[in-house]
């Protein structure tokens, strides 16, 4: 298999991680008269705290460097219900980065993110997000930069509740990786990315 298609690899575990909910959603149908609840109005202390489960998948888009990455991986997340709006959580992605035709690079980071609820049609509640961390990788990434890289992220989702207990949540996100020159001017290559996300979210 070539080095372009490596980040596929993820897919099995991706699938299985993506549908793990899929017996919470079973149990919780006897349920199915209370009240259901979206991201932006909790109505009950059980409901104020997530745990976030999703695939990802980023491109690069613009201000390109030598190669063109490609990324894929997990995102995991604990978020808190802050307000009617607000959600405020820690987030980490771990993401595989393709550079054909240089070898992969594993880029864990960790999040600190928000979101704001804009509004809402039906039960569907329609929110903007942003975030900034860091991350430490396999390996120099991308190509001539660093191990070491400052992440920021912004995006727009969606999120809907399928019961009282579980939410589905995607959305469309930009992601930034560079080390904003702390190793010189000359190591500072970055990754300006686009991407989506699809995923569960257990409270």
């Amino acid at each position: 298999m070539s080095r372009h298609f490596r980040i596929l690899k993820l897919t099995p575990a991706l699938l299985c991680m993506l549908t793990l909910p899929a017996a919470v959603v079973a149990q919780s149908v006897d349920s199915a008269e209370q009240p259901t609840q979206g991201a932006s109005a909790p109505q009950s202390p059980e409901s104020l705290w997530g745990v976030e489960f999703a695939g990802s998948v980023f491109i690069e888009s613009w201000d390109m460097n030598q190669f063109r990455e490609r990324l894929g991986g997990a995102v995991v997340g604990v978020s808190r219900q802050m307000t009617s709006r607000w959600r405020l959580g820690l987030e980490t992605n771990l993401l595989y980065v393709n550079q054909q035709p240089l070898g992969d690079v594993f880029l864990p980071s960790l999040c600190l993110m928000a979101r704001v609820g804009m509004f809402e049609v039906g039960k569907t509640v329609v929110f903007a997000e942003v975030g900034a961390g860091a991350s430490y990788a396999s390996n120099e990434v991308p190509n001539h930069g660093t191990r070491f890289n400052l992440v920021s992220q912004t995006g727009v989702g969606v999120s809907r509740p399928i019961n009282a207990r579980v939410d589905v949540v995607g959305g469309a996100r930009w992601l930034h990786v560079s080390n904003n020159s702390l190793d010189g001017a000359s190591r500072n290559p970055d990754i300006q990315a686009l991407g989506v996300y699809v995923g569960w979210r257990l409270h």
